[in-house]
């Protein structure tokens, strides 16, 4: 359950070398800390520049006992990472999200880089002391979003953390035809039915606890009523975690929530980093 690998984009920033406290958290005495950059294509120089910078922080992270690796190569990011990713079975990547940048062309760059069988931690420059004690997991009940859970497992159990599963329900609607004579009353019939929505959320995330049970990982279960993001954004500072985790590609539910406009607004309203995963509507 450990990680094999863990890469961390480097550009010689600050900001970007706050992602190497979280990969030093998560790394074992086998797990390879692969110090990654690229530089365009026709500036060599900086190629050679960067590759002297990761040489350094890698004998620092030596120095410490860590595996490290450098690597330095031109191109674009996006690509050179991903192909780095699949052909060397990286299974996480650390990373800062710069500040001043372009969120919608970051939030296209960080789509690009998860996948199924890499998970993306992302760190936000103005984070607290790196901590994972505690996971917020989303669920939508969608296979995509079910997809994390495993990925959650194993940073649960790397990180020694626990994990809070979260399902957000919008209030139920009441038909605009219903007389206001009608029993029983309105209010009656909306605790009714947030009554039967929670009930069945509650079943399901119980079902979905019993992974992490048989993982040994302590796990929770939380069911609120609200708009996705700020029951998420609510339910993380209520719980105090340290991480939300997120699948990234469903086909409806969570997709919105990382790459719409929801996710613009947890981005913006939370400090904590985010697990990323590519989730599948696959079986």
């Amino acid at each position: 359950m450990t990680y094999s690998k863990i890469l961390i984009p480097l550009d010689g920033s600050e900001s970007a070398e706050l992602a190497l406290p979280y990969a030093k958290m998560l790394a074992e005495k086998t797990t390879a800390l692969v110090l990654f950059s690229v530089c365009p294509e026709d500036e060599l120089r900086l190629c050679r520049l960067n590759s002297a910078y990761l040489g350094i922080q890698a004998g620092v992270l030596a120095q410490e006992g860590f595996k490290a690796i450098s690597h330095t190569e031109p191109g674009d990011l996006a690509e050179k990472i991903k192909d780095y990713v699949a052909n060397e079975h990286v299974d996480l990547i650390t990373v800062c999200r710069q500040g001043y940048s372009d969120l919608s062309r970051e939030e296209k760059v960080l789509h690009n880089l998860v996948s199924e069988n890499c998970s993306l931690i992302l760190i936000k420059p103005e984070s607290r002391k790196p901590r994972i004690s505690k996971i917020l997991l989303p669920l939508d009940g969608s296979i995509a979003s079910e997809n994390v859970v495993s990925h959650v497992i194993r940073l649960a159990k790397t990180a020694k953390a626990e994990v809070e599963l979260l399902s957000v329900n919008a209030y139920p609607e009441i038909p605009s035809d219903r007389p206001p004579s009608a029993k029983p009353s309105w209010e009656e019939y909306a605790l009714i039915l947030m009554r039967e929505v929670r009930e069945q959320a509650s079943a399901y995330l119980e079902r979905i606890a019993k992974d992490f049970l048989a993982a040994g990982i302590n796990v929770k279960t939380n069911v609120v009523f609200g708009g996705a993001a700020d029951g998420i954004v609510r339910a993380a500072e209520d719980t105090r975690a340290d991480v939300i985790a997120m699948a990234t590609h469903a086909r409806s539910g969570l997709d919105r929530w990382v790459f719409g406009s929801v996710a613009a607004t947890v981005s913006s309203e939370t400090k904590l980093p985010m697990l990323l995963v590519r989730g599948s509507e696959r079986p």
